[in-house]
């Protein structure tokens, strides 16, 4: 089943880019009906927030790693992201070579280069399970979906450990767990874990802050000669070259 088409479940597997977009556009709205200690909980939560929709843009060196079952090793891919609000990433990966995952704000586009197959679609038509695209668009309360918990990282006090539990049995993730920058809330790591036991993990190093990134980087034209695969009602956009 194509991830992107469906929203659920093996996302993680082959195409898990769009996750991302939930961990940036936390809203206050998730910050509301936490018990507890939760004055600091709710200062790193809005610093995320705060760090990721308000810098003009942000460049990360990124490692994502995929435990799983059906893999005899781990499965490792690497590359570097940029973000430019409001909605726009790029994924350029170095392995495997090739390998671009692009938003633009209104469409979504990703190129498989060992398939020789792009998949694009409007960010609007994106279903139910789409969970990132939904949050980017406002669509979503944080707290309907997650109970959230918080705390200090005992072996690094710069850090903080935020443990995001799914509230409803159909997300597509038991658990996710991030580690984020205490005083710049820029998210340092992703572990996610889905009901089949796949463990995806992103690490992000030399986050920087960057003005200025230039919007070529959020267009994509996709290559001759590739198949394309279309999600929701929206038809494929006619080839061209790069």
């Amino acid at each position: 089943m194509d991830p992107v088409r469906a929203g659920v479940r093996m996302i993680a597997v082959k195409r898990p880019f769009e996750f991302l977009l939930v961990l940036l556009v936390f809203t206050a709205s998730a910050f509301q009906g936490l018990s507890a200690d939760t004055t600091d909980l709710k200062t790193v939560l809005g610093r995320i927030e705060s760090f990721y929709r308000k810098s003009p843009g942000i460049v990360a060196d990124f490692t994502q790693i995929l435990e799983s079952r059906t893999f005899p090793k781990p499965q490792v891919e690497a590359g570097i992201v940029s973000l430019k609000p409001p909605g726009k990433m790029r994924w350029e990966y170095s392995i495997p070579r090739g390998k671009v995952a692009v938003t633009d704000g209104t469409r979504a586009f990703l190129y498989l280069p060992e398939d020789r197959e792009v998949l694009v679609g409007s960010v609007e038509q994106l279903d139910a399970g789409a969970m990132p695209t939904r949050l980017l668009l406002g669509q979503v309360s944080l707290e309907s979906e997650f109970q959230i918990e918080g705390e200090m990282a005992r072996e690094n006090p710069d850090l903080w450990i935020l443990k995001l539990t799914p509230l409803k049995g159909d997300f597509p993730y038991n658990s996710l767990v991030l580690e984020v920058a205490r005083e710049s809330g820029a998210i340092r790591c992703i572990r996610m874990l889905d009901p089949l036991g796949n463990r995806l993990e992103y690490r992000f190093e030399r986050i920087r802050v960057v003005k200025d990134l230039p919007e070529k980087l959020f267009i994509y034209r996709i290559p001759r000669g590739v198949e394309i695969q279309t999600f929701g009602e929206a038809p494929a956009p006619r080839p061209a070259s790069p």
